[in-house]
């Protein structure tokens, strides 16, 4: 197991807990608001644009990055983060959000094409940035959800056949304390590969994404993105939603 890198150099470290925390504290502060300047700006730069979108792409690579090491050294941990709180756990997907986010996502603003005027028409190249996506774009979008359809299933059934596989072996061995150790390091040793593979799908994804998009549509879409992330860690947002206790009526049972 790994027991050095991003978060594990020192016993005394908050461990991942706080290097997901500062991660999340880095995009609201300081990548987010960047990105926004510039997007804002009266005449953007292409070049410094682009800039910004290689290190908002890096900051995400960095994450999942993180998450492989947190899935080696203790894999339960990832699958139910204590650093995610009760407003983006029920969003997980095997320690993460789903690969589906990211085309989802795009998809909206694809959408929002669609609906807008033909005859509407802008010199802003921001404005402008997804009106008339091409033909490569969309084509590569199709693709990807292909691909997840395929992907995303099979990683959750792995998921699942590890577990399945615990409960066997422990049901039917008799030889005490010894085997069901085993047969949780076996499921465990499963689970990290799943984990990482998920973590992989996930940034493949991104990447695919930003592969196909103009400088102008990446930074848009991972404005969106950051934005919708940092949205479930607003402290007013989430104590309205932790204090919103919708009794059951029992009347439908």
């Amino acid at each position: 197991m790994l027991k050095s890198g991003l978060f594990g150099r020192k016993k005394t470290s908050g461990g991942p807990a706080e290097f997901f925390n500062n991660w999340f504290n880095a995009l609201a502060t300081t990548l987010l608001p960047q990105l926004r300047r510039t997007l804002s700006s009266f005449s953007v730069s292409p070049a410094l644009l682009s800039v910004q979108v290689e290190a908002m792409h890096h900051h995400f690579q960095s994450y999942y990055a993180a998450l492989d090491q947190a899935a080696a050294e203790d894999v339960a941990l990832c699958l139910c983060p204590e650093w995610r709180n009760s407003l983006e756990r029920p969003f997980l997907w095997l320690g993460d959000l789903h690969p589906y986010l990211f085309t989802n996502l795009l998809r909206s603003f694809l959408d929002d094409t669609e609906e807008e005027s033909e005859d509407d028409s802008s010199d802003d190249e921001v404005a402008a940035a997804w009106k008339n996506p091409s033909r490569v774009l969309t084509t590569r979008v199709d693709q990807i959800e292909c691909g997840l359809r395929l992907m995303a299933p099979a990683l959750a059934a792995r998921a699942r056949q590890a577990q399945v596989k615990f409960v066997k072996a422990v049901g039917a061995e008799c030889g005490g304390k010894a085997a069901v150790a085993e047969a949780m390091a076996e499921e465990m040793e499963e689970l990290v590969g799943v984990v990482v593979d998920a973590n992989r799908l996930r940034r493949s994804v991104m990447a695919d994404v930003l592969s196909v998009t103009t400088v102008y549509q990446a930074a848009l879409y991972l404005e969106a993105l950051a934005q919708f992330l940092l949205g479930f860690r607003d402290n007013k947002f989430l104590q309205e939603f932790q204090q919103c206790q919708k009794p059951i009526n029992s009347s439908i049972f």
